[in-house]
């Protein structure tokens, strides 16, 4: 969950990328970005570093992401880089993409299994997910063999969870309550 800061950022971007009707694309550039900063760790450092000046900074920003990504996100990255919010840049865009899923009625479904799911699957449980919800469905899958077998199924802030492991911790609890 965002901070308030980061989504007032977040939600201040949002809006400029609704007015030019590029809401999806302002996203993904987003995602990019935080790509960027998660591959180079000490540029973003360095763009947090209070005795590089400003101006320092914002030349290395143009000179990485002009032409690469709209001018008013780069624009974006000067404002926030000066205000010294650019260590906010991953929550600005989990708020920006919250934003833009609600917008959209679209909700995101982590699942975890033991082994990767096969595609027809993966659809079957998006289907399924998207019956539930009444909304669009991305998911995200993710594998932990230490759950044995079955699913856990994350939904915005609920979690179903059918994995085997759970099921032999229920019995067992069930077991130990039976002979105390």
């Amino acid at each position: 969950m965002a901070d308030i800061v980061s989504e007032c950022y977040a939600l201040s971007l949002y809006e400029v990328a609704a007015d030019e009707k590029k809401e999806k694309v302002y996203l993904d550039e987003l995602t990019a970005v935080c790509e960027v900063f998660g591959r180079e760790p000490d540029f973003l450092k360095m763009l947090m570093t209070p005795s590089i000046a400003l101006e320092d900074k914002q030349h290395v920003l143009k000179a990485v992401f002009e032409g690469r990504i709209e001018t008013f996100l780069l624009n974006f990255l000067m404002l926030i880089t000066e205000k010294r919010r650019i260590g906010l840049i991953r929550s600005m865009r989990e708020a920006y993409k919250e934003q833009y899923y609600f917008e959209n009625g679209i909700v995101e479904v982590r699942a975890t299994t033991a082994q990767p799911m096969s595609k027809a699957l993966k659809e079957k449980l998006k289907d399924k997910m998207g019956a539930v919800t009444g909304k669009q469905v991305v998911l995200e899958t993710s594998v932990d063999e230490s759950i044995l077998g079955g699913i856990v199924v994350k939904v915005g802030g609920e979690q179903f969870d059918t994995s085997l492991r759970t099921r032999l911790a229920e019995i067992a609890a069930q077991l130990s309550n039976t002979m105390a």
